[in-house]
């Protein structure tokens, strides 16, 4: 999964002075520091949009039953957006810094790292599928249009037709969703590491197509099938 930038300028970055650099990287951990939750459970996380077999997955990969979470990115006002499921929806045309994120930490952890940090956005396409993918460390779930599980996380596109709230949007109309998960493999546990992920995204995702009103084209299911 290709990794963007936490200041979300990616291309641009390099040409950025080495103060500027760190201006936007201290401004990034304290967007996620801001109110941030402590000692949730996974049945509260993002939104409380994990169901029964995610809530497991979760706890799983964390080897515990108590979460922080930080909300993401501040908005212009300077609060920070809080995650939820109709926030994710209302910003899936947005640029990447003005789009919800829910990044969830295991309650105790000093490292800074979050253990999940998931996104939603509106997507012009999604990839197909191909003999040399089939040959490398990615691993394939039938779930939605498109999915894998890669070392630093998992994306799933799902058919979902929305339209761009302005002509000024950062992405126009379109008919497919993206839903990236970012985790670091070294904070990860148990014996179904993939899998847990694609179930984790795959349940958010689920309540992400109730909401956008497209939960009967996203072919999402309610348990994710073996790889």
């Amino acid at each position: 999964m290709l990794r963007i930038a936490r200041n979300g300028t990616y291309g641009t970055a390099l040409s950025l002075t080495a103060a500027a650099l760190l201006v936007t990287s201290c401004s990034s951990d304290s967007d996620r520091e801001q109110a941030k939750t402590s000692g949730t459970t996974a049945s509260k996380i993002c939104d409380g949009a994990l169901d029964a077999p995610a809530r497991q997955a979760l706890q799983n990969l964390a080897g515990t039953d108590q979460f922080d979470e930080s909300t993401g990115a501040a908005s212009e006002a300077g609060q920070p957006r809080t995650f939820s499921i109709q926030n994710a929806v209302k910003h899936l045309h947005d640029e990447y810094r003005q789009r919800a994120a829910c990044w969830v930490y295991k309650t105790g952890d000093e490292s800074g790292k979050p253990l999940l940090e998931i996104r939603f956005s509106a997507s012009q396409s999604y990839p197909k599928a191909s003999g040399k993918e089939s040959n490398d460390s990615k691993v394939r779930y039938p779930v939605g249009l498109y999915a894998k599980v890669g070392r630093d996380g998992a994306d799933l596109f799902f058919q979902c037709a929305t339209g761009a709230g302005s002509k000024g949007a950062y992405i126009g109309d379109t008919k497919y969703v993206k839903a990236e998960l970012y985790s670091t493999g070294s904070q990860l546990r148990g014996n179904s590491v993939d899998k847990d992920r694609m179930v984790i995204l795959n349940s958010i995702s689920r309540k992400v197509a109730e909401e956008a009103g497209c939960a009967s084209e996203a072919d999402l299911p309610t348990a994710v099938p073996d790889a």
